[in-house]
Formats: C-alpha cells, sequence, structure tokens
C-alpha cells in the first residue's frame, strides 16, 4: 500500500510503498476513503507529542472507509460496509472501559498516535472501532465525526449541556469550533464565536452563530461579552485554542457559576489558573478529551439525518499530505482539510 510516512520529526512525510496490513482474528482492514487533519496532527509532526510517537510514524486519526477484509472471529461486519473510525482503543477491562469511558482508559492505544493512522490506503484496527453508516455523505466529510465533531458533542453530553437561552461562547471557528457552532444551537442556545481570522467567522455565521467577534478588532473583548449576556458572562465557554493568551481573557468572560470547557491545548507550555477567582465566582474548568464510541454513534445518526453537517472545506489527494499540513499549520483555511482516495 502507499502511505505517507513520518520518518523524522519537523520534516516533511514521505510517500512510501509498504506492505498491506494484514488483520488479527479480532481485527478489520479498511481502505481509507477519507481522512481528515487538524492541529493535533501538526503537534505529532513537530515532535511535540513525541512520547506516544514511534518513527517511523503513518499518522492520522480522523479516518472513514470501507471494509475490505475480516479477521476469522469478525462475525459482525462484512466487507464492502462503510463505516467511520473510532480512534482510541481501550483495553476493555479497566475501570474506563467498563464504564463505557473508553476514552479514558488506563492502557489506551489510538489509531494515529500509537498505532498508524489513515494516511495510507489501508488501516488495521479492532472490529470494536468499526463504527457502520449507510448514507451517502462523501467519506471525506464523514471522516472528521470523531474528532471534529465528537470532541464538542462529548464536551457538551458529559461536561456542561447547553440549554435554550443559554450563552455559549466558543473561542476559535476551527474544525472543533464551527461544529460546536451547530450543536449548540440545536440546543437552543445564543452562540458568541471569537476568533482571529474573518474567513472563519463567516463560517460560523454560516452555520448559526449569533455573535462573532474578531478580537484583533476589539479593545475590550471581556466587556463586549457581558455586553452582549446582559452583565452576566457566558454559561459555557468552549476553548478551541487552547493558549495562555486566549486563555487569559476568555476566563474572564464566564459567568458566575459557569463552565470553561478546555479543548484545544498546549503540550509544552502550561497555562496558569488564578484560584482566587475560581474561588469567588465558583467557576468550574474542565477538560474533554475526543469522544466514547457511543458519542460517536450518535454523532453519525445526527449527520446520517441531516442534523449537523460536517465541514470540510477542502479536499486534498493522499500525496498532497504535506501541503494540507500547511495549510492547517498555517490557518489558512476555515473549517477541516480532508483527505479523499477513490
Amino acid at each position: 500500500m502507499k502511505a505517507m510516512l513520518l520518518r523524522e520529526y519537523n520534516n516533511s512525510l514521505v510517500l512510501e510503498d509498504l506492505d498491506d496490513p494484514c488483520p488479527l482474528e479480532d481485527e478489520v482492514i479498511v481502505k481509507v476513503r477519507g481522512a481528515g487533519m487538524c492541529y493535533t496532527d501538526i503537534k505529532i509532526v513537530t515532535g511535540q507529542l513525541s512520547k506516544f510517537i514511534k518513527l517511523p510514524h503513518i499518522p492520522g486519526h480522523e479516518i472513514a472507509g470501507e471494509i475490505v477484509e475480516t479477521g476469522k472471529n469478525v462475525k459482525s461486519l462484512k466487507p464492502g460496509q462503510k463505516g467511520v473510525v473510532y480512534s482510541i482503543i481501550g483495553c476493555g477491562d479497566c475501570i474506563y472501559c467498563r464504564s463505557g469511558k473508553e476514552n479514558l482508559c488506563i492502557n489506551t492505544r489510538r489509531i494515529g498516535f500509537e498505532e498508524n493512522g489513515g494516511f495510507a490506503e489501508y488501516v488495521k484496527l479492532p472490529a470494536y472501532n468499526f463504527c457502520p453508516f449507510e448514507s451517502s455523505i462523501p467519506f471525506e466529510k464523514m471522516a472528521v465525526l470523531p474528532d471534529a465533531v465528537g470532541t464538542p458533542y462529548h464536551a457538551f453530553k458529559k461536561i456542561a449541556n447547553p440549554a435554550a437561552g443559554q450563552y455559549v461562547l466558543i473561542v476559535g471557528a476551527g474544525g472543533l469550533g464551527i461544529h460546536a457552532v451547530q450543536l449548540a444551537k440545536q440546543k437552543g442556545a445564543f452562540v458568541i464565536v471569537c476568533d482571529i481570522k474573518d474567513d472563519s467567522l463567516k463560517l460560523a455565521e454560516k452555520y448559526g452563530a449569533d455573535t462573532c467577534f474578531n478580537i484583533n478588532n476589539k479593545n475590550d473583548v471581556v466587556k463586549d461579552i457581558f455586553d452582549i449576556t446582559k452583565g452576566t458572562g457566558a454559561d459555557i465557554i468552549l476553548e478551541g485554542v487552547g493558549s495562555e493568551a486566549t486563555f487569559a481573557w476568555s476566563i474572564n468572560c464566564l459567568k458566575k457559576g459557569g463552565t470553561l470547557i478546555v479543548m484545544g491545548y498546549d503540550p509544552v507550555n502550561k497555562i496558569p489558573v488564578s484560584f482566587i477567582d475560581m474561588h469567588n465566582n465558583e467557576w468550574k474548568i474542565a477538560g474533554t478529551k475526543i469522544t466514547t464510541k457511543q458519542d460517536l454513534l450518535e454523532v453519525i445518526e445526527l449527520v446520517d439525518n441531516g442534523i449537523i453537517d460536517p465541514v470540510v472545506t477542502k479536499v486534498i489527494s493522499l500525496s498532497e499530505v504535506n501541503e494540507g499540513l500547511d495549510l492547517v499549520r498555517n490557518h489558512k483555511i476555515p473549517g477541516r482539510v480532508s483527505i479523499a482516495n477513490y
């Protein structure tokens, strides 16, 4: 098979011919038809997540495709089935896996991290991680469901579920943020979006955001947020950037008793938190880690029913992965970049 291989950090991926993967008895081989990419892939190729990666490595954790081969113990899936890949391989036996929280598995492995990913013609995975769908939505759009859609869905479902009329502030209108807009509007929330790119803000408006701010054009974003929210602040903040600069002002937009959910993260630089402000305001700050398989199945149903539209604004071929990564690295386009293999 052909695959884009990371052989050295901070260098281009190399298109190489590798042996086709063979399934173990409980595994399936998936022909990759679509593979999304996000800023996590930049962290991988630059070595920021090197403690999880063994070189040479095939990145790519957002995958959709068709089964081409099954292991001898796999009875519920057949070649030709279309599906989305759940990227987290749980051990199945720890306290988290047994309670349906395999995204927190103590012994977790992840496709595109500890295991080879979807920047290739084929990928091997446990049958459990294949989530079928039957819609005619293009694979390159379905591929982004596990992370770009699944992460904000999981955040809203498990941490802070927006209610009708609540104020939701989304910091960063990238791949995570643009789907968070749709999910929050589906709940009836008033959605405010902040970014530094006008094209991303226009896309957020297209998908239902009520108010958008380019923070580079604002003297006092916190005051503006409090004006919009009638002096209370945001009930829920989804922080999709994960930098000290965005956290420093966004936390101060939070309502007393409100919840800030960390979706984006900086693996290198720590972000300080004021305990006295948390104490006085009874703020809740929570992390969210991708999604569970059950959440992903629910996301697939939302997309199949036309409730959520996966936003892919640039489609590339497998051999163009480096160009795609450059677009992501330099924030050149709104929405998601996705590989299409047909």
